[in-house]
């Protein structure tokens, strides 16, 4: 089998870069920091390729990903990791979210989508978040966006259906997972997953080819509470 994670240097990608290795995958890897990238394939071997990706240039990004399944001659998987957040509410900030998020998400879910349909059958994972649930007063941008990869995921997911193509589409919703983008977030979360947790769960996911699947999988109750608060309470919390 082999698959492609876009966004593997670290977190839940660079843990699910490994498991996948390490259970014989072929595995094509995505990032910006090249070094990183060389240092992962020299220690899991000749089963990773990798390349240079910055999402945030979609053309580009698209081109590349291409470029990568015909270097491994085709794939089964294609992981859409990448993403980031900030508290940070400036427009710079904000556009940067939206590009890497959304516009950079649907870019390289396009692409696979289209690869798949010709290929007669493939996977798109996306990692979406709970914050997709409902917006949020601390950072609305990042909660639109995520609102954005599950609406769109669900689209291709009925689409699929419809064309019976034998493209599945996995839509991952994590909580709190230790990875370098929730540091920011300090003691303000619980039900705290390690990276390597929340990487085994999604491996799950994706081998019973799941529609949506929340991680770690209590956060299913978070989610069905959240779509119920009425706003004069969720207000206060969100």
């Amino acid at each position: 089998m082999k698959a492609v994670i876009i966004g593997a240097t670290s977190g839940i990608g660079l843990e699910l870069t490994k498991k996948l290795v390490n259970e014989g995958w072929e595995v094509g890897i995505t990032g910006r920091r090249v070094h990183i990238l060389q240092d992962l394939q020299k220690a899991l071997g000749k089963q990773v390729y990798f390349a240079r990706m910055d999402v945030s240039e979609f053309e580009e990004a698209r081109a590349i990903l291409g470029d990568l399944i015909q270097e491994m001659g085709g794939v089964d998987v294609l992981i859409l990791n990448a993403g980031i957040g900030s508290f940070t509410r400036t427009w710079e900030k904000e556009k940067a979210i939206i590009d890497i998020n959304a516009t950079g998400f649907a870019a390289l879910a396009n692409i696979g989508y289209k690869y798949f349909e010709e290929q007669g059958g493939g996977q798109i994972v996306g990692i979406s978040s709970i914050a997709a649930e409902r917006g949020s007063s601390f950072i609305p941008v990042y909660n639109a966006t995520k609102a954005f990869i599950s609406s769109y995921m669900e689209g291709l997911r009925t689409h699929a259906q419809k064309k019976r193509n034998g493209i599945t589409i996995t839509d991952i919703r994590p909580g709190f997972v230790e990875t370098p983008m929730t540091e920011q977030n300090g003691d303000n979360m619980f039900w705290v997953a390690t990276a390597d947790k929340a990487a085994k769960q999604i491996m799950q996911a994706m081998k019973r080819k799941k529609k949506v699947a929340y991680i770690t999988k209590r956060w299913w109750l978070v989610a069905k509470l959240l779509k119920v608060l009425p706003d004069f309470i969720y207000s206060r919390v969100a």
